[in-house]
């Protein structure tokens, strides 16, 4: 006798996308860091379908951070790898980097047409990097926003959202310098030539 399809299991038939789930990660996830020294992290999309729809038409991310640990330097856009993923026809993208004191708002509008960014764009990439100068000792957490995030039709997409977090240590590079070898001979010379005109009685 053959088992009743539940109506849950036809939809999950006709409608794939159901199960659809975007994630927005902070990479390399933590990293630890001296004073003076370049932080450089990712922010990833995975979860979209390769090849398939939905894919990502444009998005409006922060990334906040604290401003006594780091200290915004640069955005780029796209993926080291795969090239930017908004842009596969090359009419380029509308970018926008937006720093403020602790926090920085990255903008990005594809100018390609749906059926290029469904038909080309890969299901997980790049979507920009970012630099930041380590400027004092501390733990500074990189916090995600989305402000917005849409599929190439314009549809409103869902993420879940995995900060990052960076600690930075004291430099350790500041030392005493020693005195040189030309230095101590000098001096030592000095003090017999003192000492020889009877001067040295009076050091």
């Amino acid at each position: 006798m053959n088992k009743p399809i539940s109506i849950l299991s036809v939809l999950l038939l006709i409608l794939p996308g159901a199960a659809f789930a975007t994630d927005i990660s902070v990479m390399p996830a933590s990293q630890s860091v001296a004073t003076g020294a370049s932080v450089n992290v990712a922010l990833m999309i995975s979860g979209l379908t390769d090849l398939g729809t939905p894919s990502l038409g444009t998005y409006d991310l922060n990334v906040a951070y604290d401003a006594n640990v780091l200290g915004f330097v640069s955005a780029s856009y796209g993926d080291p790898g795969f090239g930017d993923q908004l842009d596969l026809s090359g009419f380029g993208t509308f970018a926008s980097t937006t720093p403020s004191i602790g926090t920085v708002d990255l903008f990005e509008l594809s100018f390609d047409s749906p059926a290029t960014l469904d038909s080309l764009q890969r299901g997980a990439f790049t979507l920009a990097n970012l630099t930041f100068d380590a400027l004092g000792p501390g733990t500074s957490p990189l916090v995600l926003g989305v402000n917005a995030l849409g599929s190439a039709f314009g549809d409103s997409i869902m993420a879940s959202l995995a900060n990052g977090r960076v600690s930075v240590t004291a430099s350790s590079t500041t030392t005493v310098p020693e005195p040189s070898t030309p230095f101590l001979i000098g001096a030592g010379l000095l003090a017999l030539w003192l000492r020889r005109d009877g001067l040295g009685r009076l050091l």
